[in-house]
């Protein structure tokens, strides 16, 4: 009877899922911001790839540009100016520079026409391709690998408060993060009012004993709108995933202790998550992260040993 009940929520869940993945991914387009902001994106990014190739096909790009300049003209007519046509504009710019781009004299005029409308948007930004670089490292593999090792989940925290200086640190490594064609999908809200973080950790299946002590409560999102097609639909969990690991890594170089705790995808709980936590509708709970500065009294963490892990070749 019990296993019986747990095949029904589970497909119940699933079937949520899909209605979920229906209504805010790019499987059905709407007038929905997020959505139009999207498919700027991946055009953008797909103009941008042509960019760094060595080498190019004569007139490539034609099609890509052409729509890109139709989208962007279409979103600044009914939204304004955003931080992602200002990028679509340096990267029309760029593309036009090349001597590669398309010669078709109206495509090329209506690329001009755009700048010229926006020029105040030219050179805000850089867009296009850029040299790589291997990094310099200031520091042995060692010393890095130690850093690393040393984070450990901790659920005591001292009273002391994170600042508004130490999340915005944390969250510069985080948009570090590689994102599936450069979409960024990823959101972080911040909870620092008791009364609020109390909610979401009830609807969380409460305090299991350590929950409370956090002075801070991050949950970390992914919008949906962003993803479309039957290939995509866990990319927005794999990329909200990365993002949180380096927010969180972002908080250890800071010595700002955290502990992650899982979401609980039930549908009615997570609509109830949302609502307590104004959180978009079309938004996907990837994780909670509970955080704060370590405590100056002794405690203890799980050891939670690391299992050796082998790497295969895959040859033939």
């Amino acid at each position: 009877m019990k296993k019986a009940k747990t095949i029904i929520k589970l497909l119940w869940c699933f079937f949520s899922d899909f209605c979920f993945y229906v209504k805010n991914s790019l499987v059905i387009s709407s007038g929905r911001k997020e959505k139009k902001e999207a498919v700027i994106m991946l055009t953008m990014h797909a103009l941008e790839k042509g960019l760094s190739f060595s080498q190019k096909k004569e007139d490539w790009g034609k099609e890509k540009s052409k729509s890109l300049v139709f989208m962007v003209n279409n979103y600044l007519k009914k939204y304004g100016q955003c931080e992602t046509t200002v990028v679509a504009i340096n990267i029309l710019k760029a593309y036009l520079e090349d001597s590669f781009s398309t010669k078709d004299l109206q495509v090329r005029q209506q690329i001009e026409e755009l700048l010229e409308k926006n020029r105040d948007s030219i050179n805000k930004v850089y867009g296009g391709a850029k040299e790589v670089e291997m990094p310099q490292l200031h520091t042995s593999f060692d010393d890095i690998l130690y850093f690393y090792q040393k984070r450990c989940s901790v659920r005591k925290f001292s009273e002391t408060p994170i600042s508004q200086g130490e999340i915005e640190n944390a969250l510069k490594v985080a948009i570090t993060t590689p994102s599936a064609c450069n979409r960024q999908s990823s959101r972080l809200h911040v909870y620092s009012e008791k009364e609020i973080i109390n909610r979401l950790i009830q609807n969380q299946l409460g305090d299991q004993g350590w929950c409370n002590n956090t002075q801070v409560l991050f949950v970390i999102t992914s919008h949906q709108s962003y993803f479309g097609d039957t290939y995509e639909r866990y990319q927005a969990l794999i990329d909200g995933g990365m993002f949180a690991m380096n927010f969180l890594m972002g908080l250890h170089a800071q010595n700002i202790a955290s502990c992650f705790k899982m979401f609980v995808r039930e549908p009615v709980r997570e609509k109830e998550f949302k609502k307590i936590g104004n959180i978009d509708s079309a938004e996907i709970p990837v994780v909670l992260i509970l955080a704060g500065h370590y405590s100056k009294t002794k405690e203890f963490s799980p050891v939670s040993h690391r299992l050796n892990q082998s790497f295969y070749f895959k040859e033939k």
